[in-house]
């Protein structure tokens, strides 16, 4: 049986940057400023990279990150990932941070404070180059202090806040058109539904696009009716009543505007639970055209935003900041359109 020496059972040591700089007979700046990309004479980057073929060099990301404070990581908030609207703008929004060289960490705040904080910490102790806001809490300022403090670039996706970049959805237009879509199909009575599905800034503007167009018919603006999908009951201010009774009342909405697809669909579901024909007894009509909302058995009518656009310019417009933090803030509003399907129709009667 024979013994390999000891000196050929030693494992080979991987090159360091100080051997290519050896190499290529320059210096471990030089070599540096070669592989992060920086300007340097044609002759001489040439002969580095030579160098590195030949040794086999592999540069050290995690070190060169650290030394630069930043990863090439983005955080990316979100409300809650089982609802379908979250989950696509996630995927699209890792997509396209991994074809520009980044990988993304996703922080589920479930729309608890506590949590958003907890997640945003963690995210800037593995120094995130940036972070992408599908949901936001704002009812007190922490986060905000906490993230100007650490100078990380925000995009606000869906939603928006004057202190970051924003892309999202004209609000304010889109409840319009669905309102207006169920006025011009006869419907007077009609009601918005809050859910706690919607950010408050988006929330707060498809009522305000519901109530002008309500208005401009000469029709009465209802205020919103708060709805917990899967619960038979709605608030109505401080006055808590049956969903069932609201609905079979001769006063009661004829046609329902509910803020978000989601929402929408709960709806339609509960109200075939308590014996309402959509749109026979009560039209429906979204907002957000998700993938499910298209589908056969559901076809809602909704007011659809470019999701997948939105969350590629939201992170075209992140890694811009990231390269260019002194330029001025920018908030992009993206058109909608009503895609009309089968859950709405004229009033019975």
């Amino acid at each position: 049986m024979s013994v390999v020496p000891a000196r050929r059972r030693r494992v080979r040591k991987a090159p360091t940057i100080l051997d290519v700089a050896a190499e290529a007979g320059v210096s471990k700046s030089t070599v540096s400023n070669v592989v992060r990309g920086a300007e340097v004479a044609d002759a001489t980057r040439v002969r580095v990279l030579r160098a590195i073929d030949r040794l086999g060099y592999k540069p050290n990301a995690i070190a060169r990150q650290f030394v630069q404070q930043r990863t090439t990581m983005l955080g990316v908030l979100v409300g809650d990932l089982s609802n379908p609207y979250y989950a696509q703008m996630a995927q699209v929004a890792e997509r396209a941070a991994f074809r520009c060289g980044y990988t993304t960490m996703f922080c589920n705040i479930e729309g608890e404070e506590n949590i958003a904080v907890a997640g945003v910490d963690s995210l800037l102790e593995h120094r995130v180059a940036g972070m992408v806001f599908l949901a936001y809490i704002s009812r007190t300022r922490q986060l905000e202090n906490a993230l100007k403090q650490a100078s990380v670039p925000i995009v606000f996706l869906g939603l928006s806040e004057q202190w970051g970049d924003s892309v999202g959805p004209q609000d304010t237009q889109g409840g319009r058109v669905a309102t207006e879509h169920l006025l011009t199909l006869g419907h007077r009575r009609i009601a918005y539904v809050r859910t706690p599905l919607v950010e408050p800034s988006g929330d707060r503007a498809r009522y305000a696009g519901y109530r002008a167009a309500m208005r401009k018919a000469g029709a009465t603006a209802g205020s919103p009716m708060q709805w917990q999908p899967g619960t038979s009951t709605v608030r109505a201010g401080a006055a808590r009543q049956d969903l069932r009774e609201t609905l079979g009342s001769p006063a009661g909405p004829t046609a329902l505007f509910v803020s978000n697809d989601i929402g929408a669909i709960a709806m339609i579901e509960t109200c075939e639970t308590l014996g309402f024909a959509v749109p026979g007894d009560v039209s429906i009509v979204g907002f957000d055209d998700i993938a499910l909302a298209g589908l056969h058995r559901i076809s809602l009518t909704t007011v659809a935003q470019p999701l997948d656009f939105q969350a590629e310019r939201a992170v075209a417009l992140l890694l811009e900041r990231i390269a260019d933090p002194g330029r001025p803030s920018r908030h992009e509003s993206v058109p909608v359109e009503l895609r009309v399907r089968n859950s709405t129709g004229p009033p019975a009667g």
